[in-house]
């Protein structure tokens, strides 16, 4: 029986966490050259735990990876949980592969960004699409569970000067029908407000693919919270689009809310919060495998 060495099982983690990475999401995510990850991954592929998958959606030859069956069993190993509808899936994702990568494209982007900000600051937390939802589980008085709200992924960004940013990801890609959207809408202020004491501090991120769409989406919120949600406690809703985000940055001031103007990300409302906690991911410390030497037997 094969046994995954340590950054093997972190991969199987990875994979299994977030359903498919591209080796580049994986690098950022991991903190891993990709010259070290491609060795992992012909390691994976000899077990038979991972595969690739063809991302042509993206660019001729883009490739993705994935687990195959045998690499979720593992994975269930490393993680101590067992979900047997994953092991019964039929095709690859079911078709979730365009939304899946432009959902981790933003938090790669994140990440990646990050990186030049001080070494405690950065994304602490990144729960992915098929997780997300179960943040918000609800149990009625028969004992009957239900995950009403799905988001896309939910994070927390934690600020060198002090203060946590947690956000909730929904990548629109313009498919859904207008009433889906308003439905989306209701049910983020309708479940969080059984989580969150202050709504404010609750952020819903909308990533979209053109301007039209963003509008759109902030003009059915402000409906609602001028209407039915008048007398509620709402979260704080913003709309970027993809565009503007490759261009300026995630950090940069290109977030639309209700009010005018653009507002950057170091102004979302944030909790309150200390230095103590996890490293930010992307910046694990990594130890040299092989450190390069020099004549005379001296590391350089």
């Amino acid at each position: 029986m094969h046994v995954p060495r340590h950054i093997e099982s972190e991969i199987l983690i990875s994979l299994y966490r977030y359903s498919m990475l591209t080796t580049e999401q994986i690098s950022l995510l991991l903190n891993y050259e990709t010259d070290t990850l491609y060795k992992a991954f012909q390691s994976l592929r000899a077990k038979g735990w991972m595969e690739s998958l063809s991302l042509d959606f993206i660019r001729r030859n883009a490739r993705g990876w994935v687990l195959t069956k045998d690499g979720i069993e593992v994975a269930f190993g490393l993680t101590k949980e067992y979900h047997a509808g994953l092991l019964r899936q039929k095709g690859v994702l079911a078709g979730q592969v365009p939304h899946l990568y432009g959902v981790h494209r933003f938090f790669a982007a994140l990440i990646r960004e990050s990186l030049s900000r001080p070494m405690r600051e950065g994304l602490i937390e990144w729960i992915g699409m098929r997780d997300a939802g179960e943040r918000y589980a609800l149990v009625d008085s028969k004992g009957k569970r239900s995950i009403p709200l799905r988001p896309d992924g939910l994070g927390t960004y934690r600020f060198a000067e002090g203060g946590e940013l947690v956000f909730h990801v929904e990548y629109d890609t313009g498919s859904e029908h207008i009433w889906v959207l308003h439905h989306k809408l209701w049910q983020y202020t309708d479940v969080l407000a059984k989580f969150w004491t202050d709504m404010t501090l609750a952020n819903v991120l909308f990533v979209t693919r053109d301007e039209h769409r963003s509008s759109r989406i902030l003009e059915l919120w402000e409906d609602l919270r001028s209407d039915a949600l008048r007398h509620q406690p709402i979260p704080t809703m913003w709309t970027a689009t993809e565009a503007d985000l490759e261009r300026h940055g995630v950090f940069a001031p290109v977030w639309s809310g209700i009010e005018d103007g653009l507002v950057a990300w170091r102004d979302f409302p944030r909790l309150k919060g200390n230095q103590d906690g996890p490293v930010p991911l992307g910046k694990q410390i990594r130890e040299r495998p092989f450190p390069n030497r020099v004549k005379g037997g001296t590391e350089r």
